[in-house]
């Protein structure tokens, strides 16, 4: 059997054939049955119904009134003679007639000016114009004969007469006019059944007794959170089984989905082997400072670890450990370049089962 005790440092002359994890010391708690009422005592109030009786009344439910009959009219068929097209004039128009003529029109008046003829022999000027002799020439009247027509007939109009179109159609004519006839109606009754207000409705008080339930009250009776010393199995593997747990980032809290996985992998393995311990490993990536990777790593074990206490597994069963980014799966340091991926590899929980 392994001691359950955790130490603060290794032993200074340990037995050879003993072997000892760093830990992460989980909570301790005590637990107590507290009683919470959900519902306090309270007085209900209850209807109690009216109380009728039965009563018959006769009520007129149509009063006595007239009505009146329509009688039609009454007519008789006559044929009588309707014009659909009256007659009229329907007028001819005679154009009017021309004759051809020719009318004289002077485009050009008759004009008449001097021109410069023959040089006079006898001019003593030494200027050679000045010895001209001008004559007065007439220039005749110029005309034209325009083609016109001259009005023979003025035009006119001549009427002929258009018989019309009738149409023999059959037709009612009115013998007698409609009218009404007046004629009585009795009043109609009916017999009502009634119900007749005896009591009125009241109410009655009812106890309605508190509403309890019982809840698991836990009081942290020893804090832990340091990281100490603690015998276990000298056979643990080197590796764990992978967990995909994942969380937020820089954030130990466990999400829904986690504790699923929690539950099918680590507690349904824990309560069918009552006897088995289990390690809890959480890694990191080598993104951040060391110490807060190591402490984040705890943090995130211990989670796991206080997780699986609520669900009633002894902590003495549970070992919680953080390796921060002191046990990479690939060359992902922190002086390498490497994609997500590959950083994700590194950031991983295991368990061992031993």
């Amino acid at each position: 059997m392994f001691s359950q005790e955790y130490f603060e440092n290794l032993p200074e002359n340990p037995d050879p054939n003993k072997c000892f994890a760093k830990c992460v010391i989980p909570d301790e708690y005590d637990e107590e049955i507290i009683t919470v009422t959900t519902r306090p005592e309270y007085d209900r109030l209850e209807i109690v119904p009216a109380v009728y009786k039965t009563e018959y009344e006769e009520i007129i439910i149509r009063p006595a009134s007239v009505r009146f009959v329509y009688v039609p009219a009454v007519y008789e068929t006559v044929v009588d003679t309707i014009w659909i097209k009256d007659e009229f004039h329907k007028l001819t128009v005679h154009p009017a007639e021309f004759e051809k003529d020719y009318q004289t029109v002077e485009i050009k008046p008759t004009t008449g000016n001097w021109v410069a003829g023959e040089k006079d022999p006898d001019c003593p000027s030494i200027d050679k114009s000045d010895c001209r002799i001008f004559h007065y020439v007439e220039n005749p009247a110029v005309v034209r004969e325009i083609p016109i027509e001259n009005l023979k007939a003025k035009e006119h109009t001549s009427a002929e007469g258009i018989k019309g179109d009738y149409r023999l159609v059959t037709k009612q004519v009115e013998v007698s006019p409609a009218h009404t006839d007046q004629e009585v109606i009795p009043e109609k009754t009916q017999t009502i059944e009634r119900q007749v207000l005896v009591s009125d409705e009241t109410t009655r008080v009812v106890t309605i007794p508190a509403e309890t339930t019982q809840v698991i009250k836990k009081t942290l009776t020893k804090k832990g959170g340091t990281t100490a010393w603690r015998e276990v199995p000298c056979t643990i593997p080197d590796r764990g089984e992978l967990l995909p747990i994942h969380y937020a980032l820089g954030s130990h809290a466990l999400t829904a989905e986690s504790k699923r996985i929690i539950d099918q992998y680590v507690l349904s393995r824990m309560r069918e082997n009552k006897s088995s311990l289990v390690e809890i490993g959480s890694h990191t990536d080598a993104r951040g400072g060391d110490s807060f990777n190591q402490s984040l790593s705890e943090r995130r074990a211990k989670s796991v670890v206080e997780y699986l206490i609520s669900k009633g597994i002894d902590s003495a069963r549970l070992i919680a450990v953080g390796y921060g980014e002191s046990k990479l799966l690939n060359d992902c340091g922190n002086t390498s370049t490497c994609s997500e991926s590959e950083h994700a590899e590194n950031r991983r929980t295991e368990f061992k089962v031993f």
